[in-house]
């Protein structure tokens, strides 16, 4: 194995790793404990990793030093948009968060804008205090894409955001530029950064402008043949009502744009049926409850086909907390019953808005190269 592609494999581990000394590195990517500790001595020289502790223990033999990857070897951009905003996160070569941006979109956001967004945003972090170097730049984008060719093919709230060669449209190279489905982003946040981390089993469940969902299975990030698993967008909501002639879809019936009648995403109607919520008037409530069952029955949904650790809500109505997440448990627990399921945890993204960027910055981070 050549030194940059073992060097490539160690920052993964270590990244991957609460604790790791260079005999559990040895251990775990099969090679002699001469091998790792040579490795890790020169990344030590050239500041890509750090000692940082010594093992706490009694019995006898030499204690394990710990090991940790140095935050000023590099920084790494994340981003995740969706028809209404631009969420963007700079991470150091050790995960610590430098900082953090959110830009509003037009209320008919276009393909320009959103590229114009990207590049100032790549242009002023390549110039950001911090001095460090980009190692790396992830994107969350929404609907089809082609992660290879780095293109997004196609995402149904934006007209003319269709074939977008993000290569060519940002002037960025392969090894720099890494891209992967929003949903799918946010949960590699949470695998890779959250609480959870490490969890082999997960869902994430995204309601913004659209609806999706993202698999975690076995640990692997799950894409399909098309690269369009978690495209449930048009599943059929159960209305109970035999007559009715053609059921909405859940991106009609449980979206954001069902709040806002569909009429654009506007920050007044929003911010309204939020106030409502909180403020316990009946109209609010009510639809709040009505989109929570929904929101709970596609989670029971996706429990029983994947019996999962944990599953995640994503999205602006988790703003509401406690009020629509007790609706989702309620909800799924109900359309288990009698299924030998019993409902995994339901949260929020720990991550919050920014987890689909943190999920970027951290693909970017897994997938970019030591030079």
């Amino acid at each position: 194995m050549d030194p940059t592609t073992l060097e490539n494999l160690i920052v993964r581990e270590i990244r991957k790793a609460k604790k790791i000394s260079r005999k559990d590195l040895a251990d775990r990517l099969g090679i002699a404990k001469s091998t790792a500790g040579r490795r890790i001595d020169s990344m030590i020289e050239r500041g890509i990793v750090a000692e940082i502790g010594i093992e706490d223990r009694k019995e006898a033999g030499r204690p394990r030093r710990f090991l940790a990857l140095q935050g000023g070897f590099g920084g790494f951009i994340g981003f995740d948009f969706d028809a209404r905003n631009i969420y963007t996160v700079f991470i150091d070569f050790a995960r610590n968060t430098l900082e953090q941006r959110k830009i509003r979109l037009s209320s008919h956001p276009t393909k320009s804008e959103v590229l114009s967004h990207l590049r100032q945003n790549i242009a002023a972090l390549r110039n950001h205090e911090s001095g460090l170097p980009i190692r790396g730049i992830g994107i969350g984008v929404p609907g089809h894409i082609q992660r290879e060719g780095r293109i997004g093919l196609n995402y149904a709230f934006m007209d003319d955001w269709r074939q977008v060669d993000l290569l060519d449209e940002l002037s960025l190279t392969p090894d720099l530029l890494h891209i992967e489905n929003n949903t799918r982003a946010i949960a590699l946040g949470e695998y890779w950064l959250g609480p959870n981390a490490g969890a082999k089993n997960i869902v994430c469940i995204s309601v913004r402008t659209g609806i999706s969902a993202a698999v975690i299975c076995n640990g692997e990030l799950v894409a399909g043949t098309h690269e369009m698993a978690g495209g449930i967008r048009g599943w059929k909501v159960p209305t109970g009502d035999s007559e009715t002639p053609s059921p909405e879809s859940l991106e009609e019936a449980a979206t954001v744009r069902t709040v806002t009648n569909g009429a654009g995403v506007t920050d007044e109607s929003w911010v309204e049926f939020l106030k409502g919520c909180h403020e316990s008037r009946p109209d609010a409530l009510d639809l709040l409850t009505r989109l929570a069952a929904i929101h709970g029955d596609t989670a029971a949904r996706l429990v029983q086909l994947l019996d999962p650790e944990v599953v995640f809500f994503a999205g602006p109505f988790t703003e509401l907390e406690e009020l629509y997440l007790s609706r989702i448990r309620e909800a799924t627990a109900l359309a288990l019953k009698g299924h030998y399921f019993a409902p995994p945890p339901i949260k929020a993204v720990t991550l919050g808005e920014y987890a689909g960027a943190h999920g970027a910055a951290a693909l970017a981070g897994a997938e970019s190269r030591l030079l």
